[in-house]
């Protein structure tokens, strides 16, 4: 299967409203250290697939779904992921500086040690989330959800909206020794890690 056919016949899809083309769908597939920038992948269904370290950047991956999908140390910046699925995918070490991923959900994912330095996250989920390490200085975080995000060693400095985040808990502290932040004790830690 030629992966980059794959791609470049979806964005043919979808420049074209779906008259020229082909759709990407693909589940349990190897695709790790891919190179694509600069298409419509917008729509497009990767599920449980391996996409490690490839490089995507300045790509349109909106409305996608890629669920249980790895982009373990994979560079997205610059890419538009607005309302796209990555719930339950591995984005350890990823890259996603300067990403517009408003409304994008990222439930159960492991973002840890992730990148997201200048990211438009508003409105993105977050739910029980691995965000320990992770980069979110200069992000903007208006009316995301973190609830019960771990944020172990997470950087928010200079993180716009924080005191718009919903959060009835987060995990704080270190690996060793998590503590559980609850209600209006969230909110305050979270504007001290913005002044940083």
């Amino acid at each position: 299967m030629d992966m980059n056919n794959l791609f470049l016949k979806h964005n043919e899809w979808a420049i074209s409203d779906g008259k020229n083309g082909e759709k990407l769908e693909i589940e349990h597939a190897e695709m790790s250290g891919i190179e694509m920038r600069g298409l419509n992948l917008s729509c497009s269904l990767i599920v449980e697939s391996n996409l490690n370290r490839a490089i995507l950047t300045n790509n349109d991956m909106s409305d996608g779904y890629f669920l249980s999908t790895s982009f373990d140390g994979a560079d997205l910046s610059d890419s538009l992921i607005s309302k796209a699925v990555f719930d339950f995918a591995s984005l350890k070490e990823a890259v996603l500086k300067n990403s517009i991923a408003i409304k994008a959900s990222f439930e159960e994912a492991d973002l840890s040690s992730a990148d997201l330095f200048a990211a438009d996250l508003r409105r993105a989920s977050f739910r029980k989330a691995n965000l320990s390490h992770a980069n979110f200085a200069a992000a903007d975080l208006s009316g995301a959800i973190l609830d019960g995000a771990l944020l172990c060693g997470t950087d928010f400095k200079a993180a716009r909206g924080l005191d718009e985040v919903s959060a009835n808990y987060v995990i704080i502290g270190t690996a060793a020794e998590p503590v559980r932040l609850e209600g209006e004790a969230v909110h305050q830690w979270l504007l001290e890690q913005g002044r940083g």
